[in-house]
């Protein structure tokens, strides 16, 4: 199962995955890190990608779900730091339309 490391920063939460996000077991863990968000009452979420390879279209669809989610509670999803490769799905895909993706610090 993928490593998933939660830390409240403020209002925010970061989530912070390590390793391949395309498989059903890391989008398991990624499930299970926003369900304990959502649990917490979290409006904020930043996953921060800086140790992400990859991603699958079923997290991409579950990171646009979680937006949704978000918005509709009044707050926002956030991506940090994604990698060459995952920029560029984001901007294929056109997830960055609806995600904001942070670069830099």
């Amino acid at each position: 199962m993928t490593e998933i490391i939660r830390t409240n920063i403020g209002l925010a939460t970061y989530l912070m995955p390590t390793g391949s996000l395309s498989d059903n077991e890391s989008l398991a863990s990624l499930q299970k890190a926003f369900a304990e968000c959502f649990d917490a009452d979290a409006k904020e979420v930043v996953l921060n990608l800086e140790r992400v390879s990859n991603v699958n279209g079923a997290v991409l669809e579950f990171l646009l779900d979680m937006q949704d989610t978000l918005v509709a509670r009044g707050g926002k999803l956030s991506l940090m730091q994604p990698n060459g490769l995952l920029k560029d799905i984001f901007k294929i895909t056109d997830v960055d339309k609806y995600i904001e993706v942070k670069t830099g610090l």
